[in-house]
């Protein structure tokens, strides 16, 4: 079972990464790819399907975010909520009045 599910897994990658080439080739209205101006979360919120736990969530956060990311890189957050990443981006869309998204705990340092 756990090959067919690594299996489905890559098979999920694969289709990922196709969208985010796509996205690097296409020029938004700035000249710039829709993926430098894009903010793309890809993950899961489960980190184990047999018990169903939401820590240690492995997230992807895809894209330049208009240059307000610091990109190309691996980062670890110690188990802080996903919903402070969201409050992260958020900001960097400049929406503002934003104090709390569900179980937050504040903004997310260093992304």
């Amino acid at each position: 079972m756990m090959d067919k599910v690594a299996e489905i897994d890559l098979w999920y990658m694969k289709q990922f990464a196709r969208f985010l080439e796509k996205m690097e080739q296409t020029k938004d209205v700035d000249g710039h790819s829709l993926l430098q101006n894009s903010m793309i979360v890809y993950g899961s919120g489960n980190a184990d399907g047999n018990r169903h736990t939401h820590v240690n969530l492995p997230v992807i956060l895809a894209g330049d975010g208009g240059g307000t990311l610091t990109t190309g890189r691996y980062a670890k957050f110690g188990g802080v909520p996903m919903s402070n990443l969201l409050l992260s981006m958020v900001d960097r869309l400049g929406v503002s009045g934003v104090e709390r998204h569900g179980d937050s705990t504040g903004r997310l340092a260093g992304i």
